[in-house]
């Protein structure tokens, strides 16, 4: 919660810390091949691994980012044997998913991508 941690507002201070725990908690300790962090953020954006501000190459304003914002800075822990085995799960395409997602939410718009996010966000 960025309330009780508000470094995590700042998009790019999330990344490093996940940096961290994935370098410190997963790989050091043996767990690379049964872990993996998956990152939301109320300011994210699909080139996510970089040290460039949101907003720098106009992307910030692609309601593809939107499949990957929350109203709180979250890093999600998962088990990779649940990641194959719902992939496994019989999902039709499932690798076209993300496009798929990225297509729809471009198709709603960005004010209907803001107006959601902003509305899960009043609701906490």
């Amino acid at each position: 919660n960025a309330q009780i941690f508000p470094a995590m507002s700042d998009y790019r201070n999330l990344i490093r810390l996940s940096w961290r725990i994935q370098s410190d908690c997963i790989v050091d300790r043996g767990h690379s091949d049964h872990l993996q962090l998956v990152l939301f953020h109320p300011l994210a954006v699909h080139d996510t691994y970089t040290e460039q501000p949101p907003g720098d190459d106009g992307e910030e304003d692609d309601c593809a980012n939107y499949t990957i914002r929350s109203p709180q800075p979250t890093i999600h822990l998962l088990r990779k044997s649940d990641v194959m085995r719902a992939a496994r799960g019989g999902y039709a395409d499932l690798e076209g998913l993300p496009s798929r997602n990225k297509a729809r939410l471009r198709g709603d718009g960005l004010e209907v991508c803001r107006r959601r996010l902003e509305e899960c966000s009043s609701s906490l």
